[in-house]
């Protein structure tokens, strides 16, 4: 039997931050998907080929202890394998995988398809939602759950993350996503008509658990400082996620962005880069709102109006500069075929 299954990416609208202190955020799942083709296979193994990753027909084994061993690799290559490690070891301990080959695909998720220079649009939680959902259906199982992949995009990341990107992975189009006592409540959102946006990569790659580490080391250092920080962007946070019209939630996203800048100076955190800055600058005399998307420090950015032109105004000035003006659309939940 041969399976393929696809999740899409995210990008977060507003809630960065704030949505691990319990406020909700707004998340678009986006059309860049991630692809895993999986086939029943005659061996003992899991054979691996990610030309995203540079792997080419790696082999792995679950232990008696179900830890996943990949023999022939070194531990550069075994580390590029970490994310589908933590997939089969979270599964085998629920119900240990049969043997297969696996083709995974993420290059969508890379400037160029390049392999090399990552977009930040949610490639390991869509290859999370994407595999696992293989997985299951090669092994005719039921579709994972969320805690099961939530569990396993966390084994690793070595527990860090709020899970919002792989909500929006698995279930598609626009999502409210908060934390109630360290537990996921999602609900379906509408995007406010006449609101338009594009987005825009910065052209620098960040590393969201690095921005994670640092705001964890401030927040031990200054605990009010960083309460009050979070308080604010929660405030507008929820305004977001509680907006009735575009102009609301335009309103809204501006705050939030102006919110993002009052933590970078506070806490040190380099959330907008240069690259980011000049986007902004330009946004700005352009009459368009524009603000980081995710941990920010590289990565996507996000402009929206309530005017086509400006949007459009934006966009030409955006890439005349030189940024990468992505084309993104909204996008359907995870999906399963089997043949």
């Amino acid at each position: 039997m041969r399976v393929l299954a696809t999740a899409p990416g995210k990008l977060v609208i507003t809630g960065e931050y704030a949505v691990l202190e319990g406020a909700p955020a707004l998340v678009l799942a986006i059309d860049r998907r991630a692809r895993a083709t999986l086939e029943d296979s005659d061996g003992s193994d899991y054979e691996i080929t990610a030309p995203g990753l540079g792997i080419d027909a790696a082999h792995g084994r679950l232990d008696a202890d179900g830890r996943i061993a990949w023999p022939a690799l070194d531990a550069a290559a075994g580390a590029s394998l970490r994310l589908v490690g933590a997939i089969l070891e979270t599964l085998g301990a629920e119900d240990r995988p049969p043997p297969f080959r696996a083709s995974l695909d993420t290059r969508a998720f890379r400037a160029d398809g390049d392999g090399r220079r990552k977009l930040g649009l949610g490639s390991s939680a869509a290859l999370t939602v994407a595999l696992a959902s293989a997985i299951r259906a090669l092994g005719r199982r039921g579709a994972p759950s969320l805690a099961t992949l939530l569990a396993a995009h966390r084994r690793s990341q070595d527990g860090r993350g709020s899970g919002l990107d792989v909500a929006a992975s698995l279930s598609g189009g626009l999502l409210r996503y908060r934390l109630h006592d360290g537990q996921p409540r999602i609900a379906p959102a509408t995007w406010p008509q006449g609101l338009v946006w594009c987005c825009v990569w910065s052209g620098r790659p960040a590393s969201t658990s690095f921005f994670l580490q640092q705001l964890a080391a401030w927040r031990a250092q200054a605990p009010k400082r960083h309460a009050t920080a979070m308080r604010e962007l929660g405030d507008c946070a929820t305004a977001a996620a509680g907006a009735a019209s575009a102009t609301a939630l335009l309103e809204a996203v501006a705050a939030y962005a102006l919110a993002l800048e009052r933590l970078a100076a506070a806490s040190g955190l380099d959330i907008f880069c240069p690259e980011h800055r000049a986007l902004a600058a330009l946004a700005a005399r352009l009459g368009v709102v524009y603000k980081t998307c995710g941990a920010g420090g590289g990565d996507v950015g996000i402009a929206l109006a309530t005017d086509a032109a400006r949007l459009q105004a934006f966009r030409q000035a955006a890439s005349a500069a030189g940024f990468a003006v992505l084309e993104l659309h909204p996008a359907a939940a995870a999906s399963v075929q089997m043949h």
